[in-house]
């Protein structure tokens, strides 16, 4: 992967830096290491959004018991269409492996299944793309080694792109920080990845220059992508007073600390300290290398 642009600003008001920080490159192959054990649910991509979700059963229970999980299908206001994609949830990831074997595999890895849809003048056949998870590309590093892993120089990564690996994200903020030692893709109760992820640096100086950065565009032939990096919050004290619960965490230079609401008015309630935004970590997922 390629090293690109420099970190910006820190913290504060302003969250986009005044560089950004840009790396290139391309994603690894798909792990074929054996046996592949996949999570029961399946991404499906250039979906047709007039498609009914009975011709989707129809299509795929031929490879087991199936559910589809549309995003949007059930929201009230019908008048904005589904966005060309859906999740298959199988019963078991056997079903998976039945989908992948009568998929097309391309030349990079992808996968592609031929969808046979109903059309007022016959039927038409639609290629979409069919993204499985391997539970092998959640973690990179000693996720055997739990109480090695640093929380206080860990980061939490928003806006992943779906086909970035463990190994993809640890290797790219490698490349632009240095000093990575362990990576992990966050997952849902199925197991899949749900955008976000961590990455633990094995020193102080690589961890803030991921911080500073506070966002990086990823580039690749298949997309780009901006992603967002917080500090990796802990439910703590407040670094004030001690005292009380420290929800509200600050991650401008001048500070870089946990607050409770008192201490945090208390604190920023004077000159350009005013300009600073807490982070809270109530939209965090707990740490858990192992997920």
């Amino acid at each position: 992967g390629a090293r690109g642009g420099g970190g910006g600003g820190g913290g504060g008001s302003g969250r986009e830096p005044q560089a950004l920080c840009v790396w290139c490159g391309e994603l690894q192959l798909r792990s074929t290491k054996t046996p592949i054990v996949y999570s029961a649910k399946v991404f499906l991509g250039g979906v047709p959004w007039d498609i009914t979700e009975p011709a989707l059963l129809s299509s795929f229970r031929t490879f087991g018991v199936v559910k589809v999980e549309w995003p949007g299908k059930d929201r009230r206001h019908t008048r904005h269409p589904p966005k060309g994609f859906v999740y298959l949830l199988f019963e078991s990831e056997a079903g998976v492996h039945k989908l992948v074997k009568n998929s097309r595999e391309d030349s990079s890895g992808m996968h592609y299944y031929t969808l046979t849809t109903r059309r007022v003048h016959g039927t038409e056949k639609v290629q979409v793309q069919v993204i499985p998870w391997n539970l092998a590309d959640s973690n990179r590093g000693p996720h055997n080694l739990i109480n090695a892993i640093d929380t206080n120089k860990t980061v939490f990564v928003g806006g992943l792109h779906g086909l970035i690996v463990a190994d993809d994200l640890g290797r790219i903020m490698n490349d632009l920080f240095g000093g990575v030692v362990y990576a992990g893709i966050d997952i849902d109760r199925h197991k899949y990845p749900i955008g976000s992820g961590r990455v633990t640096f094995g020193n102080w100086h690589s961890y803030m220059k991921a911080i500073l950065a506070s966002f990086v565009e990823i580039r690749t032939s298949k997309f780009s992508k901006k992603v967002q990096i917080d500090p990796y919050l802990e439910d703590t004290q407040c670094s004030q007073c001690g005292v009380h619960p420290g929800p509200l965490f600050c991650r401008d230079q001048a500070c870089f600390k946990y607050f409770c609401e008192q201490c945090w008015q208390w604190q920023h309630s004077v000159g350009w300290l005013r300009s600073h935004r807490p982070i809270s970590r109530s939209h965090k997922k707990k740490f858990s290398p192992m997920n």
